[in-house]
């Protein structure tokens, strides 16, 4: 039987309890550390087959609605796990990769906050943290390399799962539940700026304007 118990803070379990034997609803796998086989196991398993994509608009991009099929499967995949009160939107997960890549898979840019790569633009230090077994994530790690990195169904999966790090961490720091666009603009590494630095204004006003393309479309 399913009962509740007491455990460690964490983006599942912001309350500090869980429910011993629960799982999640469509899940297809309880493990909590991801390598790369096991997330093209997924994504080729399970994808092509859900209902929740994207909106079909390039955004004016060649190959803007390549990856529609991975963008709405690891957003589903997450929104799972982590159940949020209000489900990220696979087409706020679109514009923001237009934003950071413009469905450029090989881009390597140097950003305020550190060298990025890949569609929805990882960090090279997201990459490590989000491997770490003794760092800020509690659970549902992601291990990979820094060739895998750059691989379309291996970026998608780490740069969703850390943008719910980054809704988790704002949350706590605002002490009231974070929006999505104020979680896009913390991942950007801007939240701060906002209101204060024209320039971060405008990214995030670009990317706003993407976004309500797609979901007034």
């Amino acid at each position: 039987m399913n009962h509740p118990r007491k455990v460690s803070v964490s983006e599942k379990n912001p309350d500090g309890t869980t429910i011993v034997d629960g799982h999640c609803r469509k899940n297809p796998s309880q493990h909590e550390i991801f390598v790369a086989d096991e997330i093209h196991e997924i994504a080729e398993k399970y994808f092509k087959i859900l209902k929740s994509k994207p909106k079909p608009d390039t955004l004016g991009y060649p190959h803007g609605n390549k990856f529609d099929d991975l963008i709405g499967g690891w957003t589903e995949f997450w929104n799972d796990i982590f159940n949020p009160t209000d489900p990220l939107n696979p087409n706020l997960v679109k514009a923001l990769i237009a934003s950071e890549s413009s469905f450029n898979i090989n881009v390597n840019t140097n950003s305020n906050i550190g060298k990025a790569k890949g569609l929805i633009q990882v960090t090279e230090q997201t990459r490590k943290i989000l491997g770490d077994k003794k760092g800020e994530l509690k659970d549902f790690l992601i291990t990979l390399s820094k060739k895998e990195i750059f691989d379309p169904n291996l970026n998608l999966c780490a740069g969703i799962r850390w943008l719910f790090h980054k809704k988790f961490l704002v949350s706590h720091r605002l002490k009231k539940e974070a929006t999505w666009m104020e979680a896009v603009a913390e991942y950007k590494g801007i939240l701060t700026q906002l209101g204060n630095v024209e320039k971060s204004d405008r990214i995030m006003a670009e990317l706003d304007k993407l976004y309500k393309r797609l979901i007034q479309k």
